[in-house]
């Protein structure tokens, strides 16, 4: 039974600087081995790990799939350990139940060996399975495997200029910068605030036991339009009713005499002041209008023949 089970053994090469040496072996079905091949090589390369060419010996391939037929987990671990060249290697098995191209039904298992660490596993099932839906079937296994197994941590250190930049990391706000952390290796997103200033991401490879330095530059976002009129507005309208205010307690002012009643009252000294503030808070408002409309403003100066002037240059 087992001499005629096909494998796959992922032979490829990635770029050095990613996190993690993983090589992939994928049994079963041998018709749909090569694009589950190609999607778990694609979601290792997007999360930053190297494909390891070779990853084990063809003779330990053959004790691999036969240490899962016989569905014993510790021999696997026991071959990946002793004559895996890689420090991660996945092994993903596809089963197709009948019922015709149409309605079959694909089972995916994987497990994920770490070298010293227990393997992580996950089983999905793929109804009416297409290549699309294989495909999505694929990526939802490798992301949920992801979880399960040990993950080695590097550091990460986050500078930006201006200081005081709010730090996130995958979408979760880890303080602000100069920041300096702990995070799992592999591929992570890194999107670095500030107010006033234009937003910046990164997306960079963290590996285990190093120190990642991103360096950010925020520049200032300049504004454009006038400023808005409500405020002035509302300073001015605020002002006239003071003023109203003022003048009706002037109006019903009463000197209160020795012979008057206590219900007389002398409201003119509070009328005054009410009248003057309501006049400084409408001055200041219509200044504040007519600043806020202008389009252009700028100090001038200059001397001419037999005569000089200073002054403020504006539209309003």
């Amino acid at each position: 039974m087992v001499k005629h089970l096909l494998v796959f053994l992922v032979l490829a090469f990635a770029p050095a600087t990613a996190s993690a040496d993983v090589g992939v072996v994928v049994a079963g079905e041998a018709t749909m081995q090569p694009q589950l091949v190609r999607q778990i090589e694609g979601w290792l390369k997007k999360h930053g790990h190297t494909l390891v060419a070779v990853a084990l010996p063809s003779d330990a391939i053959a004790t691999l799939v036969d240490c899962f037929v016989i569905e014993d987990e510790a021999c696997a671990r026991g071959v990946i350990e002793k004559r895996g060249r890689a420090q991660s290697i996945v092994f993903a098995r596809v089963d197709v139940q009948a019922g015709g191209d149409i309605e079959k039904t694909v089972t995916v298992t994987a497990y994920w060996f770490e070298k010293g660490a227990k393997a992580g596993s996950a089983r999905r099932f793929c109804e009416r399975c297409s290549d699309a839906t294989l495909r999505t079937t694929a990526d939802d296994l490798m992301a949920s495997l992801a979880k399960v197994i040990p993950r080695s941590n590097g550091k990460v250190k986050i500078t930006s200029n201006p200081i005081g930049a709010t730090c996130d990391i995958d979408g979760k706000a880890v303080g602000s910068t100069p920041f300096e952390g702990d995070v799992p290796e592999g591929s992570h997103e890194i999107t670095v605030t500030r107010e006033r200033h234009r937003t910046e991401t990164r997306t960079v490879t963290v590996k285990a036991g190093e120190t990642t330095d991103v360096e950010v530059a925020l520049s200032v976002v300049e504004t454009s339009g006038k400023p808005s009129r409500t405020l002035p507005i509302i300073t001015i309208g605020t002002g006239a009713a003071l003023i109203l205010t003022g003048v009706v307690m002037l109006a019903i002012d009463e000197d209160k005499g020795p012979d008057e009643p206590p219900e007389i009252s002398n409201t003119a000294p509070l009328g005054v002041g009410l009248a003057i503030g309501g006049a400084l808070a409408v001055g200041g408002g219509m200044l504040w209008y007519r600043m806020t409309g202008k389009t252009e403003s700028r100090p001038v100066a200059a001397i001419a023949h037999g005569s000089a002037y200073i002054g403020w240059l504006g539209r309003f």
